[in-house]
Parts: structure tokens; C-alpha cells; sequence
């Protein structure tokens, strides 16, 4: 109940017992290769390689599966026993590069699924990262208090932030402490040590050393 379309160039495999019907269109001269084949792996072989994804090899392997297929072509017709063994070698070739083929793809995808894992997971902890400062920038912080919030260790965390950021963890948070202190000045009620204090400072002078860096102007300026 599946029907596999091969394309020039493509090899297609049948599993030995399966009931088919080859349909070929023999306008446009076409050349088919059969190798009919029996041995003791072949099911083990096909727990790791599905023939209707044969189609889809790369233009490398399917070149190479060619060239080992004229091979066996020019030594079909012969007997002598190195003949045979060469001819089957040449057979242990295609299978051996089909299967390679094959689990590289599956390892591939693994390592493709466990990199998005790891995205998704460091985002995560970025986000949970950025709603811890959001709710407790006013507070005494340090990297060891986020990170036992967050129930990673402080390596990680900091580790993951700046990869994920280009910049720290507390240049977020001292980011955050100077737009909230910024928005506490503007609104005017609140003078300079009082808006330190707010956001989280205990020194006004650090504070205003802080501000000026950060916007380029001193807190009392933007007061006034």
C-alpha cells in the first residue's frame, strides 16, 4: 500500500518477501540495475534504514553508490571465483554507505533535537532570569541568591546570560535599576538619595556615579 517514486540516479530498496509491482516508462530509454540479494542482517539492517527515504541521499552518496553499481555492471558476466568475491564486496560497499548515510541522518537529528532542547532551556532561564530582576531589583542581589531562586549554580547562570545577551546578568540588572530610578527622578517626587535608596542603593555618591556613566548626565539634573 506504498508507492516509492525513483527519480534518475536514485537507488531503491525492497525488502526480500515483500509482494511489488515495478512500473517503469520506457519511453525515455530508461536503464534499470536489479542486484537480487539474501543475507542473515537484513533485518537488523532495515531497523535502521527506511528504503522509501533511499530517494532522498545526497548527490555525494548517490554518486558513489553509482560508481560502485558499474562496477558490479562490468563484472556481472563473470564467474571466476575472485569475480564473485569482488562483486560482493562491491555489494557490502552499497549497503555499508547506505547504512552510514543513514545513521548519520538519525544522529543528526538527535543532535538537533537536544540543541533546541538546550535553547529552549537556556530562554527559559533567561526569562525567569529577567522576572527575578523585575521583582526584586530594589533588593540586595547577588549572583548566588538568583541562582538558588532559580535552582541553577551561579556559573551556569552567569555562563548562559552573557552567551545568550552579549552582556551580563548585572549589567541587566544595573540597566533596569537606572531606568526605574531615571522614571522616580522625572516624576519629582523623589530626590536623588531617596530614588538610590528605591532601586536598590545604599550610597548616593556610587549611585550618581552610576547614573552619570549610564545616561551620560547626574540624577539632580534630570530632577531638575
Amino acid at each position: 500500500n506504498k508507492k516509492i517514486t525513483g527519480r534518475s540516479g536514485d537507488t531503491l530498496f525492497i525488502p526480500s518477501g515483500t509482494m511489488h509491482c515495478d512500473r517503469f516508462d520506457t519511453s525515455s530509454g530508461l536503464q534499470v540495475f536489479m542486484i537480487f540479494l539474501n543475507w542473515p542482517a537484513e533485518r537488523e539492517f532495515l531497523e535502521q534504514i527506511s528504503p522509501a527515504k533511499l530517494t532522498a541521499l545526497c548527490k555525494p552518496i548517490t554518486a558513489e553508490l553509482a560508481r560502485q553499481f558499474d562496477h558490479l555492471q562490468n563484472i556481472r558476466h563473470c564467474n571466476l571465483e575472485a569475480d564473485l568475491l569482488l562483486a560482493r564486496a562491491h555489494v557490502h560497499s552499497v549497503l555499508l554507505l547506505i547504512l552510514q548515510t543513514a545513521l548519520h541522518k538519525k544522529h543528526a537529528q538527535r543532535t538537533n533535537t537536544m540543541r533546541d532542547y538546550g535553547q529552549r532551556h537556556r530562554r527559559n532561564l533567561m526569562l525567569r532570569a529577567r522576572q527575578y530582576l523585575n521583582a526584586h531589583y530594589a533588593e540586595p542581589i547577588s549572583l548566588e541568591k538568583i541562582a538558588c531562586a532559580l535552582g541553577v549554580s551561579p556559573f551556569y547562570l552567569s555562563h548562559v546570560f552573557s552567551r545568550e545577551n552579549d552582556f551580563s546578568l548585572f549589567a541587566c540588572l544595573t540597566a533596569l535599576r537606572m531606568q526605574q530610578a531615571r522614571a522616580l527622578l522625572e516624576a519629582g517626587r523623589h530626590n536623588v538619595a531617596e530614588a538610590a535608596y528605591a532601586v536598590g542603593y545604599d550610597n548616593e555618591n556610587y549611585f550618581s556615579k552610576v547614573f552619570r556613566k549610564h545616561f551620560g548626565c547626574a540624577p539632580c539634573d534630570i530632577r531638575k
